[in-house]
């Protein structure tokens, strides 16, 4: 049987955050200078270099390694912001390269359009094997400019505003595949924004990033080895939310096996999905995961080329 699972990257509660929230202060300043200018809607916004911040010496030192805030490199990163807050949609998404590190700003607005003051509970954790830098939203922050955008730096490669499968939004940050990185994350005030660093970490695993395709990104499974359950997991804009996935012999044959979900979401962000698949070839196959084409029914989305690993059951014996 095939259906929707919880999806991972694991998504923090409230009470988890609350518990962060008291052992850190989230009390944060920065001279950053930022536009809080709300794009016109579009599926892509252009990232925007955020500016040199220069130390009292005169000397530029680059913002996203400037401070005592520490570096992470997987898990829990950081969690913020307030019980209350009058922050209630992202108006866009940028990033900036700097001398060893690059930052991402999340700019944010009241209901009214105004420069948000502060924001409710926000929670950050970074999956290292995957690379994605997840940023989950409070329920109050419900609307958004923009729903995705493409980076031009070496590290952060694009990110995404998807609806979770606990409906309220997050940002995942993706890594640039190859990359290994530790970041922070943190609030900064007047007006009120999401920041979070990231710097090369040569200890640090490079990511194997996410697979994407036309209007699918599928976080799982990635390459190498599979066994049953497969799960498939991702987020879609596909056109009214069904999200097709099928096995395929070879990509040029016919499908095998077809099931269809519905993602969370597909009109304003990126919706989650997810399904199991019970059974699979025991041979290398082909995964689609995507949708058909409204107008003609051309397949849009992703391949994968799955390998499983076949293994035999527990002799009864040695039990």
């Amino acid at each position: 049987m095939l259906g929707m699972l919880t999806f991972v990257p694991r998504i923090l509660t409230a009470t988890a955050l609350s518990l962060l929230l008291a052992a850190c202060s989230a009390a944060t300043t920065d001279s950053e200078q930022t536009s809080t200018t709300a794009p016109p809607p579009a599926s892509t916004a252009t990232s925007t270099e955020a500016p040199t911040i220069t130390t009292l010496g005169g000397q530029p030192d680059s913002p996203c390694l400037v401070g005592d805030r520490p570096f992470s490199t997987s898990g829990v990163i950081s969690a913020f912001g307030g019980a209350t807050g009058d922050a209630a949609q992202v108006s866009s998404l940028r990033a900036g390269s700097h001398p060893g590190c690059e930052r991402v700003v999340v700019d944010l607005l009241t209901a009214d359009g105004a420069p948000a003051g502060s924001i409710g509970l926000v929670g950050v954790e970074y999956d290292e094997e995957v690379g994605i830098v997840r940023i989950n939203l409070p329920e109050s922050v419900s609307r958004t400019a923009v729903a995705d955008s493409r980076f031009d730096g070496t590290l952060a490669d694009r990110a995404y505003v998807v609806r979770t499968t606990a409906g309220h939004l997050a940002i995942d940050i993706h890594v640039a595949a190859g990359a290994g990185i530790a970041l922070r994350a943190f609030e900064v005030d007047a007006p009120s924004r999401i920041v979070v660093d990231l710097r090369p970490n040569p200890e640090a695993s490079p990511v194997r990033g996410a697979t994407v395709g036309d209007g699918v990104v599928v976080i799982e499974p990635g390459p190498g080895p599979a066994t049953a359950p497969l799960s498939v997991a991702g987020y879609s804009r596909a056109f009214e939310a069904n999200v097709i996935v099928r096995l395929h012999e070879t990509r040029d044959s016919p499908p095998i096996a077809e099931t269809v979900t519905t993602a969370t979401d597909w009109v304003e962000v990126w919706g989650e999905f997810q399904v199991a698949l019970a059974a699979i070839p025991d041979q290398q196959f082909e995964l689609f995961v995507g949708s058909e084409s409204p107008r003609d029914g051309t397949p849009q989305g992703a391949w994968l080329s799955i390998d499983p690993t076949v293994t035999d059951p527990p002799d009864p014996d040695d039990a």
